[in-house]
């Protein structure tokens, strides 16, 4: 499969406007528009090009690797130029450009990589490692770049993907970082066991950037996130090898494992990675609930936490998101008296129970040799208590059947000069109602979300005994000429407001560029000076993902 160097994923699965026709006319009678029937191309972009004599400089430094593995073709400097955020994108579209690596470099081994910092540290060239390029908060961009380094390069480590070896008595498996989450879990469910890390970018992130983003699968609720599975770890640094610790649950001291998890390339190039196991349930069982408001079903959600019950996924979307899922069938309703009275019996039974703008909620329990019967039992009966009902268990099979292909329909949006972009935050419990109405009423008076005509979604995507996380979607016209302001000033509301009611700066999209001002207020003084000691240390001239995280 050969993916476009912008867009996301399987050209094959793209899809139109026209394809959600419910979600089409609900657009186009808020926004009192038309949506265009065809797609706008990207922007052309015409790379700098390196001199002939820099490329066999650049060849020379890099003398001990196969010259094939270094590239300074256009198609392979584009396709490692930006991650997959919105801001990434709109700058495709609108023109405003960007930085492309100078070369890349493909390597094939932990040796290499060790060589490629080694040789780049002593020759001043800045190194921006590339798994999967999903990353949504400019942890990849080179912007920052401009006159830091003498030559930019990304490392691309998506032929660096080996199973190394499966421990079955121990479960644990090791690969190299590069290895795709389909990959893996081929590997790993052939043997009857899985990871259970499915974050939505699943099918084209890699393992070692799901570790240095500090990443979450949308079943971490049962299998932990990406910290709680990683056993050890092998890094490549520029001043040399590390290995963590044997064991992650041992008292030997300080484990160096943690300071990698959420490092983002800022300290080196986490190579080989353990990873713990558990066997592939048997099968899953679902519950579907519907809840009058979003308060009785974060609440619902909190007791069910804190009494030990731990599906795997959870989705508790606000009325927002429920009503705009409904509309995101991808053929219209036939007509017809029998489907008229259907409609009619099912309204009824919802202002009877009064679900007149509801909110759904989802939840997967693995079955495997150990009955997960009374953990559904008791989330069953709990539904009634928080004022919910029981809905059929096939919408949770629909959810998991297009689990994957929400990110599909952001570059259709985008195509059609609609404004999309997530953010996410882990909040504790008490104040979840609280952060819903903030940001629902700055949003409201927001001219960059053009006040109570843009979209605003939100949902629970992972919960804690402590604390939920909370997932929100901004849908919008798009400010034309003004696309990039737009996006700083919806950045800007949504994130200070989060900070504002006691959110977190991410729960899994991790800092990048995108959150740095953010991180660098949320850190006090003397943890960020640890930070920078540690990083002068392993990275002394600064190459390794310069301006990421802190300066």
């Amino acid at each position: 499969m050969q993916r476009d160097w912008w867009k996301w994923g399987d050209p094959n699965e793209i899809k139109h406007i026209n394809d959600y026709p419910k979600l089409k006319t609900l657009v186009e009678d808020r926004w009192k528009t038309s949506l265009r029937e065809e797609f706008f191309p990207p922007k052309k972009f015409e790379l700098p090009q390196l001199s002939e004599k820099r490329k066999e400089q650049i060849k020379d430094i890099f003398a001990v690797l196969d010259p094939k593995k270094i590239s300074f073709k256009d198609d392979d400097r584009l396709f490692v130029s930006l991650g997959k955020s919105y801001y990434d994108v709109i700058r495709i579209f609108n023109g405003g450009g960007f930085i492309s690596p100078d070369v890349v470099i493909t390597p094939t081994s932990h040796d290499e990589i060790q060589y490629i910092l080694k040789q780049a540290s002593d020759n001043n060239i800045a190194i921006i490692p590339f798994g999967g390029g999903t990353n949504v908060v400019g942890a990849l961009s080179l912007d920052n770049l401009s006159g830091k380094s003498d030559i930019k390069c990304t490392l691309d480590l998506r032929k660096y993907k080996k199973l190394i070896q499966i421990d079955e008595e121990h479960l644990t498996a090791t690969f190299e970082a590069g290895i795709f989450g389909p990959e893996l879990e081929k590997i790993l469910q052939a043997k009857g066991y899985t990871l259970g890390h499915f974050p939505q970018s699943f099918e084209y992130s890699t393992l070692g950037g799901w570790i240095v983003t500090r990443g979450a699968g949308q079943e971490s609720t049962y299998y932990g996130k990406i910290e709680d599975l990683v056993e050890h770890i092998k890094v490549a640094t520029p001043i040399g090898t590390l290995e963590s610790n044997t064991f992650s649950h041992d008292a030997s001291g300080i484990n160096v494992l943690p300071l990698f998890v959420g490092s983002e390339g800022t300290l080196g190039v986490v190579t080989e990675i353990s990873v713990k196991i558990k066997k592939l349930p048997k099968n899953y069982r679902w519950i579907v609930a519907l809840f009058p408001d979003f308060q009785s079903g974060s609440q619902y959600l909190q007791e069910l936490t804190q009494a030990g019950v731990k599906p795997s996924v959870v989705r508790l979307s606000d009325a927002n998101e429920t009503n705009l899922f409904s509309k995101m069938s991808s053929s219209e309703e036939q007509p017809g008296f029998v489907n008229d009275l259907k409609k009619e019996a099912q309204k009824l039974i919802l202002q009877w129970k009064n679900l007149t703008a509801p909110c759904v909620l989802i939840m997967r329990f693995p079955q495997s040799n150990i009955s997960v019967s009374s953990q559904v039992i008791y989330a069953k009966d709990l539904v009634a208590k928080h004022k919910g009902m029981l809905a059929p268990a096939t919408i949770g099979d629909k959810w998991a059947e297009n689990r994957f292909k929400l990110p599909y329909l952001r570059d259709t949006l985008v195509e059609h000069a609609i404004y999309i972009d997530t953010m996410e935050t882990l909040v504790r419990w008490k104040d979840v109602q609280k952060m819903h109405q903030a940001l629902t009423k700055e949003l409201n008076k927001c001219a960059a979300f053009h006040k109570n005509k843009g979209i605003f979604l939100a949902h629970i995507s992972h919960v804690y005994p402590n604390a939920a996380c909370m997932y929100f979607t901004l849908i919008t016209p798009m400010l034309k000429g003004r696309e990039i302001e737009q996006w700083q000033d919806l950045k800007d509301v949504v994130t200070n407001t989060i900070l504002q009611n006691n959110g977190s700066i991410s729960h899994h999209h991790s800092v990048g560029l995108d959150h740095q001002k953010w991180y660098k207020k949320y850190l006090d003084n003397l943890a960020m000076d640890l930070l920078q000691s540690i990083k002068n240390k392993l990275d002394p001239k600064g190459i390794m993902n310069p301006g990421k995280l802190f300066s």
